[in-house]
């Protein structure tokens, strides 16, 4: 659906020059280490990570591998060169095994092999060295490296060849085997007898050269391989056979002899795997592609082609798996293709073999037009290709047959419907989207190699133009029809660029049937254009979007000044643009539609079709509603008809097709009443202050209107649909559009009758607009007609039921609908219709709480009288609420409304509860999402701070909340906590509501820039709590910020502890920084963190005592906390305490980690030491192990098996003999 906002191949363009020079910088060192006299030799192994890493910078230039071009002269050679260095340096004895290390051969292949996935073997193997030196020390390894050839054990660090490792070494076999020198010249053992392997079917041809006779078994090895391994065995087969000096010996006769008895039926064969036959019909299409410039396979083509054939009468099991294989069905179609391009040539047909030449030509036709209904892609791709090429071969008459037959295939199982207005349009419901999209395929191949004659193109555009449009759904709704529609891009972009303006101008639009709908004498082109606007603006599907933007330029570029607004329609229709489906439908459909009526009106057309309201998916139908108003926005600008006559029409319209629906049809419907509701919105923006002057024709297409709508909600309280949040989320938007077509009513009404004589500009926009001004301009309710009293009254109904629900889309419709409502209802009905909310909020017959209504009461919360009461039901529900839904729910409400602009110091206790909501179960801390909703809520209302031009707050009495230092450092001291704990989510809410009291210009935005896991961000924190950054918050004058410091660090030890590993770096770097930036800094850091252990404890707040004193132990490993520091003795006693009978390993160990701490630092070393001696005795060998571990680095003791006597003797002896200065031989 929506692309990336950002789209990668623009993010790689940026970032390629980083990773071209990183993967430079990091080649060299990877493969060649140096030695102590300064010499550079080759590394045996190499870590795997570092391997990993390198392919990683790799693995992105897929998407633009053109980038890599400038770049693969300096890397490939450098890569080869150290191949064949490996190789050949002398092997180790075998060492010890090393998991997390690879051989240097395995990372250069794995690099190689990746360069060849993104820039093509083709291309990669031309930076391979060509030395014909290297043929014979590849083919040796090659040898080596197979697994019946070990026996014993290995060298050091060698391991069996992986896949990679093969495919590169076969593939630069093939390369070398292009040398122009005989073979016989090349290979140390000549041409001596040696004893060849067996090979079934294969004739061995006599004075073959020891080089070939060696390459043959090994490709032949791997052309059955599963892997890549088969693509670099056939390029050595096809390249030893195509030689010139191993035809002359036979070789090529007795590999094409071989390949076809392995093809023919035989009960042996039928225990080789699908993969074996994959590869034989793979290097005979090798072959015949070789051959195509000569005569060398012209004696073979009718036995290969029998061979081949057969495969598809054969009831053989082996047969059955290859045809079981899309791969093998594609190379059978890769085979027939190149043996009929072979009979079809001159040299061949005329030495009297027109008959095979014709019988090869047809049966191959008809085979490949069956395989284009093929399931499989790869097979209709392959296909597609094949017949085109075959018939840009044939005589003219013939490619017109072919031609023909594709398009009557088109016309297969293709339906004829009758619509409601009468005229007649094609139902492809029952019609092969897999056959579709290789029909469609092969017109666009056969157009591309311009094989159909200029008379044909009516057929072939009505074709095109149906397949841009073509869409199916599966049962379960996912579309399968993207590929047809991708290949009428294609054919379209082909169609532009091989034929000429005068011969696309001769097809006249009448006679190609898509066309009819684009009225007016209009080219073909710009019908075309015109379709490809609306695919790039509306298909579902990325791909298309762009695929039809660059079919539009190439065709506006192809044939100038025929397309209307040709360069402007380039230039918003842009290939980026498109890539995100709300921005195409939202910006760059409304561009083209101002560009010209025809775009205009076929983009209003498509959207009441499958890309509008019949997108599959709720949010796209949200967003095309969103396109519609604004295509009638441009509905005021084009100075025909009245704007409020064209909505009427528009509106009256989508009710005809509402009607027409099946009930079933849920998605639909739910697609056309958002397009009625965003048509009937876009309504008021279309009245000028002069359309007054013609309010009687404005008021009788506002009756209309409002008679469909009322039809519309009539039918919505009738429905019974099984999913009824979409029906009713949609009549909501409509109830909102409807309430200022009300108030027009009304005020047109009022003028009717004489009450209204005339309005002023400003009465009139008020009454045009949703807001508390409009009911002070409206006329009342007294001379309502009874569509709009019905109105009223469904609304409420519809209202009411929607919100019951609890689907957000639905609750945030039904909230608008319940805004727009109470402004047009009189005071008294809209009192009572708010009381009857507060009673379903406080009613609890049923077992779910229904959030819509508390939604609906705070959104009405500006315009009501019952304020007091809103707020006090708020602060009830918030004390009997149970589950964190219920308070996330209210804090919601408190964010959606503007109850926080007047009444803050009432809702101040609630949010610090909010704020204070560690609530956790089996999900985990659901506590968070209460935390950042409060945290939202504490934005608000720290943004009712006033402060002048100079970010100082102004105080206007001592009655507002923040003058209140209680009330403000709830809220402080909970959003500095918040601001440095462990969460992203948090963490990131907590920095924006900090940054609103950081009122200094500079430093404000220093803050909000910081990204929120970063050493910067924290460092911005600790500052913040320095006598002189208090300045830098605008309530600095007000109170004194120091004394809520001790609240940052209960929620900074949780990121520094808890944290992720990245967190918890970023952290505690940043806390090492502050400590050693100044000494005040170091003790202000001390004191909060060791008082805190303290202030903790007795609080009985474990969540939090565990990461403090964890983070008191890093203070001293850092030697942050040493000798002198006030509290020591308080810290010592408050672990002592904090551990006493815990069951808890973790909070045992960090004990330690204190103590440990104190050992050298504090004045209790005696009592620290007894403590620790006595947890030598502790029944859980972790908390052992870690006082072990304490004893021996702080004192010297406690390894060896001493015993705890021996510790303690140690230590006494120690204490005896001058503490430090003795020393304990144990």
């Amino acid at each position: 659906m929506d692309a990336a906002e950002d789209d990668r191949d623009i993010k790689l363009q940026k970032l390629s020059s980083t990773f071209i020079a990183d993967f430079e910088s990091s080649l060299r060192p990877f493969l060649y280490r140096t030695t102590a006299d300064g010499v550079s030799k080759v590394r045996r192994n190499v870590r795997a990570r570092e391997a990993d890493r390198l392919v990683g910078l790799l693995e992105p230039f897929q998407e633009l591998p053109q980038l890599l071009d400038p770049h693969l002269g300096r890397f490939l050679p450098v890569l080869a060169d150290a191949l064949l260095a490996y190789l050949r340096a002398p092997l180790r004895k075998k060492g010890a095994a090393r998991p997390l290390l690879v051989t240097l051969s395995q990372a250069i292949c794995r690099l190689l092999y990746t360069f060849c996935k993104i820039r093509g073997e083709k291309v990669v193997v031309r930076f391979f060295g060509a030395e014909t030196k290297n043929l014979e020390l590849l083919l040796e390894t090659a040898e080596e490296a197979e697994p019946e050839k070990h026996v014993g054990e290995r060298a050091e660090g060698e391991k069996e060849w992986t896949w990679e490792e093969r495919y590169i070494c076969l593939l630069w076999l093939s390369h070398l085997l292009l040398a122009p020198f005989d073979l016989s010249t090349i290979s140390s053992a000549g041409t001596r007898s040696v004893k060849r392997p067996e090979i079934a079917n294969l004739v061995w041809p006599e004075k073959l050269p020891s080089v070939a006779e060696r390459v043959i078994p090994l490709a032949i090895k791997y052309l059955g391989a599963a892997g890549k391994e088969r693509d670099a065995a056939k390029a050595v087969l096809v390249r030893i056979s195509m030689r010139r000096d191993m035809q002359e010996l036979g070789l090529l006769d007795a590999l094409v002899q071989w390949a076809m008895a392995c093809l023919k039926s035989s009960t042996t064969l039928a225990s080789n795997s699908s993969y074996y036959y994959i590869g034989v019909l793979t290097f005979l299409a090798g072959i015949l592609i070789s051959s195509l410039s000569t005569a060398d396979m012209d004696p073979y083509l009718l036995k290969v082609f029998r061979t081949v054939q057969n495969i598809s009468d054969e009831e053989n099991v082996a047969f059955k798996t290859v045809h079981a294989s899309a791969i093998a069905r594609k190379t059978v179609i890769k085979v027939l293709r190149t043996i009929a391009v072979l009979a079809l040539r001159r040299e061949y047909s005329s030495k009297g073999n027109e008959v095979i030449t014709n019988e090869i030509a047809e049966s191959t036709i008809g085979y490949l037009l069956d395989a284009l209904a093929d399931n499989d892609t790869p097979v209709r791709l392959a296909a597609s290709k094949a017949l085109s090429i075959i018939t840009l071969k044939l005589a003219p008459d013939l490619a017109s047959q072919v031609v023909a037959a594709v398009l009557d295939s088109l016309t297969t199982n293709v339906l004829w419907t009758t619509l409601p207005d009468g005229t007649k349009a094609q139902d492809l419901s029952v019609v092969n989207p897999q056959e579709w999209h290789g029909l469609i395929l092969t017109l666009s191949h056969l157009l591309y190699r311009k094989s159909p004659p200029p008379d044909s193109l009516a057929l072939i555009l009505h074709a095109l133009l149906t397949g841009l449009t073509f869409e199916r759904r599966s049962t379960s709704g996912s579309s399968i029809g993207t590929n047809v529609r991708d290949a009428a891009c294609f054919g379209i972009w082909a169609l532009a660029r091989r034929y000429t303006t005068r011969e696309l101008q001769d097809v006249a639009t009448a006679e190609v049937g898509a066309a009819t709908s684009h009225s007016g004498e209009i080219s073909i082109i710009q019908v075309m254009a015109t379709e490809l606007v609306v695919a790039a603006s509306y298909d579902s599907a990325g791909n298309i979007r762009r695929g039809a933007s660059a079919a539009l330029q190439e065709l506006i570029g192809r044939h100038p000044d025929i397309v209307t607004q040709g360069i402007a329609v380039v230039q918003v229709v842009d290939y980026h643009a498109v890539a995100l489906r709300s921005r195409a439908i939202l910006e760059v459909a409304p561009a083209a539609a101002r560009l010209g009526h025809c775009y205009a009106e076929a983009l209003m057309r498509a959207l009441f079709g499958w890309r509008g309201v019949g997108s599959g998916d709720a949010k796209s139908r949200r967003t095309v509603a969103g396109g519609v108003g604004e295509l009638v926005n441009l509905f005021s600008g084009d100075g025909g008809e009245k704007p409020w006559r064209r909505v009427q029409g528009l509106i009256q319209q989508i009710d005809g097709r509402l009607r027409n629906l099946k009930a079933r049809a849920i998605d639909e419907k739910h697609g056309l009443v958002l397009v009625m509701a965003a048509a009937a919105a876009a309504l008021p923006g279309l009245m000028g202050a002069d359309a007054v002057k013609e309010w009687e024709d404005l008021l009788d297409s506002v009756r209309a209107i409002l008679q469909v709508l009322l039809g519309v909600l009539k039918d919505a309280m009738a429905s019974t649909s099984r999913r009824p949040e979409l029906g009713l989320e949609s009549t909501c938007r409509l109830v909102v559009a409807a309430c200022p077509i009300i108030r027009m009513a009304r005020v047109l009404e009022a003028m009717k009758n004489g009450s209204h004589a005339s309005l002023d500009t400003v009465a009139w926009e008020n009454i045009l607009c949703d807001n508390e001004a409009a009911p002070n301009c409206v006329p009342d309710d007294s001379r309502d007609s009874s569509e709009v009293s019905e109105i009223v009254e469904a609304s409420g109904y519809i209202i009411d039921a929607s919100l019951r629900l609890v689907d957000p889309d639905t609750i945030e419709a039904a909230v608008a609908a319940a805004t727009s409502l109470t402004l047009i209802l009189p005071t008294a009905a809209s009192e009572s219709l708010i009381h009857s909310w507060t009673l379903a909020v406080t009613d609890h017959s049923s077992r779910t709480r229904r959030p819509g209504y508390l939604f609906a009461l705070g959104s009405v919360f500006t315009h009501t009288q019952s304020q007091d009461a809103i707020c006090a039901l708020i602060l009830s529900q918030w004390q009997q609420a149970t589950n964190i839904v219920d308070r996330v729910s209210i804090l919601q409400c408190l964010n959606r409304a503007r109850i926080l602009e007047s009444h803050t110091a009432r809702f101040v206790p609630l949010i610090t509860e909010g704020l204070d909501d560690y609530t956790t179960d089996a999900r985990g801390d659901i506590g968070s999402l209460a935390r950042i909703e409060a945290l939202k809520a504490t934005s608000r209302a720290f943004a009712t701070i006033p402060c002048d031009s100079r970010g100082v707050t102004v105080v206007r009495g001592d009655e507002d909340w923040f003058a209140d230092e209680n009330l403000f450092g709830f809220l402080y001291s909970r959003v500095l906590r918040l601001a440095a704990e462990k969460l992203d989510k948090v963490r990131a809410e907590a920095q924006t509501a900090l940054a609103i009291l950081i009122q200094d210009p500079i430093h404000h935005a220093a803050f909000t820039s910081a990204q929120h896991a970063t050493r910067a961000y924290f460092r911005y924190l600790l500052d913040l709590q320095l006598p002189s950054s208090i300045s830098w918050l605008s309530t600095a004058s007000l109170h004194p910020h120091q004394r809520w410091t001790s609240h940052l660090f209960d929620g900074y030890v949780s990121a520094a502890d808890s944290g992720a590993e990245g967190l918890i770096r970023a952290s505690r770097a940043a806390l090492n920084d502050f400590c050693f930036a100044a000494p005040a800094n170091r003790e202000l850091v001390c004191n909060a963190l060791v008082g805190s252990v303290k202030r903790l404890h007795d609080a009985g707040d474990e969540r939090v005592l565990l990461p403090t004193m964890s983070v008191v132990a890093f203070l001293f490993d850092a030697r942050i906390l040493e000798g002198g520091e006030k509290g020591l003795r308080g810290l010592f006693l408050a672990t002592q305490r904090a551990h006493f009978k815990s069951g808890s390993v973790r909070k045992l160990e960090v004990a330690v980690r204190v103590y440990g701490g104190l050992l050298g630092v504090g004045e209790e070393e005696r009592e620290v030491e007894k403590v620790l001696v006595r947890m030598l005795r502790h029944p859980f060998p972790g908390v052992r192990k870690a006082v072990e571990d304490v004893l021996w680095v702080s004192r010297g003791v406690g390894k060896g098996g001493v015993g705890v006597q021996g510790v303690k003797r140690a230590l006494e002896e120690r204490w005896e003999a001058g503490g430090d200065d003795a020393v304990v031989a144990y």
